[in-house]
C-alpha cells in the first residue's frame, strides 16, 4: 500500500512539472513545446527514480554495517571473561554477558529492561559515579566492596566507559567489572606480612639505639675515647638499619595506596636547617660544606611536613655520599605565585641520559658511585612518591662537567586530588 502512495505521489509530481513547463500562465519565460516538455519531464523522473535507488542501497548498505557492528559488540561482551553489559543514561541494561546473568541466576533476557542499581544494596556509589561521567565523559576506573541484592558481597574492580553519537552526546555507558576477592586477600596477606617484619625489626633495633646512648652516656660506668669511638659507629649502623625499615615499609604503602598526606602549615626553611643540622656528622666525614641560598617572601607552605622531610634526607644524603670530598653542596629554595621549589647542587660524577632516565625508578641508582654504603635504591622513589602524592614534580641533572642537580617542586598550599583517592592506614 505504502509503495503504491509513493508511485502515485511520483507521477502526480511529474504531471505538475510537465504542466508548469508547458503553461504560459505559471512560468511565461520558460514556455516550451510539448515534445521538450515530455523529455525534461522523463529525464527529472528519470534521476529521482535513480537517487532513490541510490539512497536505497546507501540504506541497505548502513543496516547491515550497523547489524555487523552490533553482532561484532554482542560477541565481545558475550565471550568476555568478565561482567560486561551495556545500559542506558538512566541505568536501564540493554545488554548484557553470561556472566552477569550467571552472577544473578537469571537469563541475559530477564536482564534487560531492568535498572542496574537494583541489583546492589547501596546504590548511591553508582549514582555518584553516573552523575560524574555524564557530566565530564571521563572514563571511570575503581575498586570497591559491594553488596548485592542475592546477598552475596565481593571486592569489584569497575570501569565504567562512555559511549558518544553522532553528536558528541553520552548515549550509553559501558560498564565492565571483575571480581577480585583473590587479590584483596592476597593483598591483606602481604599487609600483615610486611607489618608483623618491619615491627619486629624496628622494636629490637629502637632497643639497641637506646641502650647505646645509655652506654655513650656513660651510665654504667667512663669510657675511653675508642671505645666511644666504637660506639658511635655501631649506633650508626643501627640508626641506617633504622631508617631503612621505614623506607621499606613506605615504599610499600605508596605503591599500594595505603599511605594518607597529613596537610599542615609549617616553616620549611625551618624544616631544612633541622634536617641539614642531624647530617653534620656525615658532612663533616667527608670534609664537604652546605650552603643554602633563599630569595623567599614567606617560609611557610601547606603540606605533610614529615613527608616532605624524608624527601630532603633523601635528596641531602645522596649528594653528600655521591658527591666529591672537600666540595661543597648547594641547596637553593626559590618560590613563583602558586609554588615553591627546593634544588640540591653538588659535584659529582657524570650521570649520562639513560642513567638518568630511570634514575626515580625503583631499585635504581647510579653506577658511578665510588665506595658509598650500600643502598635499596628506594630513596629516589619514595622521594618521587611523596611528591606526587602533593601534586609536585621531582627532578634530576647532570652534566659532563661533573655539576649535578637534584630537586623538587610542589604547592605552597596543598590541594587534594579527588580523582586519586588515598586509604588511610
Amino acid at each position: 500500500m505504502l509503495k503504491e502512495k509513493k508511485a502515485i505521489i511520483l507521477v502526480l509530481m511529474d504531471i505538475a512539472i510537465f504542466y508548469m513547463l508547458i503553461s504560459p500562465k505559471i512560468l511565461p519565460t520558460v514556455l516550451l513545446s510539448v515534445r521538450d516538455a515530455c523529455i525534461i519531464t522523463a529525464i527529472i523522473a528519470i534521476v529521482t527514480l535513480f537517487m532513490r535507488y541510490l539512497s536505497k542501497v546507501e540504506m541497505a548498505n548502513l543496516e547491515k554495517k550497523l547489524e555487523r557492528q552490533h553482532s561484532q559488540l554482542t560477541a565481545i561482551i558475550n565471550n568476555s571473561p568478565f561482567v560486561v553489559f551495556l545500559k542506558s543514561v538512566d541505568g536501564k541494561i540493554i545488554l548484557a554477558n553470561e556472566v552477569l546473568a550467571n552472577l544473578f541466576s537469571a537469563s541475559r533476557e530477564q536482564l534487560v529492561g531492568r535498572n542496574s542499581y537494583e541489583f546492589v544494596s547501596n546504590p548511591e556509589n553508582c549514582m555518584e559515579e553516573d552523575k560524574h561521567l555524564l557530566a565530564t565523559k571521563e572514563i571511570i576506573t575503581c575498586e570497591r566492596y559491594e553488596s548485592l541484592i542475592n546477598g552475596q558481597g565481593h571486592w569489584f574492580r569497575i570501569v565504567k566507559v562512555p559511549v558518544l553519537d553522532e553528536n558528541d552526546d553520552i548515549s550509553s555507558i559501558v560498564v565492565i567489572f571483575r571480581i577480585i576477592d583473590d587479590v584483596k586477600e592476597l593483598e591483606e596477606r602481604k599487609n600483615t606480612f610486611i607489618a608483623t617484619l618491619t615491627h619486629d625489626l624496628k622494636t629490637p633495633t629502637i632497643a639497641q639505639i637506646r641502650a647505646l646512648d645509655l652506654l655513650l652516656g656513660e651510665a654504667f660506668g667512663s669510657l675511653v675515647d675508642e671505645q666511644k669511638e666504637m660506639l658511635e659507629q655501631i649506633k650508626s649502623s643501627c640508626k641506617y638499619m633504622y631508617d631503612l625499615i621505614f623506607t621499606i615499609l613506605d615504599t610499600y604503602l605508596y605503591d599500594n595506596g595505603l599511605t594518607k598526606i597529613n596537610a599542615e602549615k609549617f616553616d620549611i626553611l625551618a624544616l631544612l636547617n633541622e634536617t641539614t643540622r642531624s647530617m653534620s656528622n656525615l658532612l663533616r666525614e667527608r670534609n664537604q660544606k652546605l650552603i643554602v641560598n633563599t630569595n623567599l617572601t614567606s617560609n611557610i607552605v601547606i603540606a605533610d611536613k614529615v613527608q616532605i622531610k624524608r624527601v630532603i634526607i633523601n635528596l641531602l644524603a645522596n649528594a653528600v655520599k655521591h658527591g666529591f670530598k672537600n666540595s661543597d653542596i648547594e641547596v637553593f629554595v626559590t618560590e613563583n605565585d602558586e609554588n615553591i621549589k627546593m634544588e640540591v647542587k653538588n659535584k659529582s660524577e657524570y650521570i649520562n641520559k639513560e642513567q638518568m632516565k630511570e634514575i626515580f625508578e625503583k631499585y635504581k641508582h647510579s653506577q658511578n658511585a665510588k665506595s658509598i654504603k650500600t643502598s635499596t635504591g628506594l630513596g629516589l622513589y619514595l622521594s618521587k612518591q611523596i611528591i606526587d602524592a602533593h601534586n609536585g614534580q621531582v627532578y634530576a641533572h647532570s652534566d659532563e662537567n661533573k655539576n649535578c642537580t637534584f630537586g623538587f617542586e610542589i604547592p605552597k598550599k596543598l590541594v587534594s586530588n579527588p580523582t586519586n583517592k588515598q586509604e588511610i592506614h
